[in-house]
């Protein structure tokens, strides 16, 4: 698996993919920085007259739910269509569907229209797009949704059946990330807890698999981009000595991290 993961990276860094990517302008300037590190180039349209161009220029798109807007969700729709018609994989990002009917509703549109490659989220926000009872604090997820030794097969079972509705690999991300596609489980136990103490790594983390996806596999662009996530916030809390030197030092690990040391320390096991 990490032999195939360091092939897909290396991949990303020489043919360098437009990603097109509708976010919100709390994390756009780190999405797109992320993008560029990881080895792909950003383009940030939203507006509705030109997000169906753009969209077909591109290798991969970014649909982003945070902060939404009336103008982000025509432009999300369009963008996503479009994609569909023209084969682009699509990772959409349910930021805050678990506190917003606006964004839950929003969401399950998109999913039942589909073209959805990559389905990601906290645990609160995966639980309620698959009709579970969630407890998220505002876009956090509620420590009742945590991921436990007691409760992983369940929740696994459950985000199978999603992804075999959705046709989407799901990227649950956590203290430990739960990958799971229809008939196959990962978790990924790399990361620090400075990643919760700055803003937008959740939506860095959707920049990297949605980069990573434009080579065509869903389930391993998704593993990368939590291996890659993990391990870049492991090395950079080593040269930190507060959130801004963290930012600073994540997005150069993520540029810069050596194979070995990406081999080295990857934890991904498959349930």
């Amino acid at each position: 698996m990490i032999k195939d993961m360091l092939r897909l990276r290396k991949q990303i860094r020489q043919e360098k993919p437009l990603v097109h990517s509708i976010t919100n302008p709390i994390s756009i300037h780190d999405c797109a920085n992320v993008i560029l590190a990881a080895g792909g180039r950003p383009i940030m349209a939203e507006h509705p007259k030109e997000a169906a161009q753009i969209t077909k220029t591109a290798q991969a798109l970014m649909l982003n739910l945070g902060n939404i807007t009336d103008v982000r969700m025509e432009s999300m729709e369009i963008s996503r269509s479009t994609a569909k018609e023209n084969g682009i994989p699509v990772m959409l990002d349910l930021v805050g569907v678990s506190c917003s009917d606006l964004r839950l509703c929003y969401a399950e549109t998109l999913l039942k229209r589909g073209g959805i490659s990559i389905l990601k989220g906290n645990m609160s926000e995966l639980l309620m797009i698959a009709g579970q009872p969630s407890h998220s604090i505002g876009i956090d997820a509620g420590k009742e949704d945590v991921l436990t030794e007691e409760n992983i097969a369940k929740v696994t079972e459950i985000f199978k059946t999603l992804s075999q509705e959705t046709g989407a690999i799901l990227v649950a991300s956590g203290k430990e990330d739960l990958i799971v596609g229809h008939d196959e489980a990962y978790l990924a136990s790399n990361g620090v807890e400075m990643l919760s103490e700055i803003t937008g790594t959740g939506c860095m983390l959707g920049a990297l698999c949605t980069t990573y996806l434009a080579a065509g596999d869903p389930m391993l662009a998704s593993l990368l981009g939590v291996t890659m996530m993990g391990v870049s916030g492991e090395l950079a809390a080593q040269d930190s000595t507060g959130p801004g030197t963290f930012q600073v030092e994540l997005l150069n690990q993520l540029y810069g991290v050596e194979e070995t040391e990406l081999e080295a320390r990857t934890k991904i096991y498959r349930l």
